[in-house]
């Protein structure tokens, strides 16, 4: 038995779904109150936990071999370390109690205990879960996170945080991660993969791929920092979590944040990203 938090996000689904085609016993956990016949209409148990909850997760993960854990994003927190922290202990807690092995979500970066931001939290959940000799996944950026720019490109613009615009920076499919997830869970050893698509991408990069996809121009288009305070309020964040996705960047574009070691290479290429979004977007439309 495998169990799998996160279920009704990008990777933990991805996950899940993978492994139910590879006929493996699933567990996937939820957040109380969620529905869980979706997943068990394709043969998974499902368990209600809240991430934070040691009792609840105890039981979840009791009886597996394997689970994989990962912080769900608390953006809207005024803390999210506070919060990271909670998540971690729990794990660990519940882990312990229920004797079981975990794979954890990590990020590139989260070797370093500051001038990451967001990256923190990862960071936390590393050190909680290290002891216990848990394995840890650590992609770089989601190619997923352009999507939100899809709306703009379309209109021929890929603003971007990232800069300088030609400079390649590691990224990744939720896809690659998924497998790479799901062949560390069949393991019984520990250890930490850095993960990262063919090739490194640069913001001109991507606007290129996602050109292609169109078959109009798409141009890549720096935010300025200054106006880097601005745009994440759109995104309805608390001050805090502005200062943490501006490290963030920072850390980013300075290069401190990088994978410690030559990291594994995933299979899905930017241009097969694009492509495969662009035509979800318009099957949807």
């Amino acid at each position: 038995m495998f169990v799998i938090t996160g279920a009704n996000g990008q990777t933990g689904g991805a996950v899940a779904r993978t492994l139910l085609q590879q006929n493996q016993p699933v567990r996937v956990v939820l957040r109380p109150g969620r529905s869980g016949e979706e997943w068990q209409s394709q043969g998974a148990e499902v368990a209600h936990a809240d991430v934070q909850d040691k009792t609840a997760l105890t039981d979840a993960f009791t009886g597996a071999r394997a689970a994989y854990v990962m912080n769900p994003p608390a953006y809207a927190v005024d803390d999210m370390l506070v919060s990271a922290r909670a998540v971690a202990d729990a794990y660990r807690a519940a882990l312990e109690a229920s004797g079981t092995r975990a794979v954890a979500l990590s990020s590139f970066g989260s070797q370093h205990a500051e001038g990451t931001g967001n990256i923190l939290t990862t960071y936390v959940l590393e050190q909680a879960l290290s002891p216990l000799g848990a394995s840890f996944v650590r992609p770089g950026g989601f190619m997923t996170n352009w999507l939100p720019s899809l709306p703009t490109m379309r209109n021929g613009v890929l603003p971007s945080f990232y800069a300088p615009l030609d400079r390649p920076i590691p990224q990744v499919a939720v896809a690659d991660i998924a497998d790479t997830v799901v062949r560390e869970l069949q393991r019984s050893d520990s250890r930490t993969i850095e993960l990262a698509g063919p090739a490194d991408y640069a913001p001109t990069d991507v606007a290129a791929a996602f050109s292609i996809a169109f078959g109009r121009p798409v141009t890549a288009q720096a935010i300025e920092r200054d106006q880097w305070p601005q745009a994440l309020a759109q995104f309805g964040l608390p001050p805090a979590a502005i200062h943490s996705w501006m490290e963030m960047w920072e850390g980013l574009n300075s290069g401190h944040i990088r994978f410690e070691g030559t990291p594994e290479r995933g299979q899905m290429t930017i241009e097969d990203f694009a492509k495969a979004s662009v035509a979800g977007a318009q099957a949807r439309a």
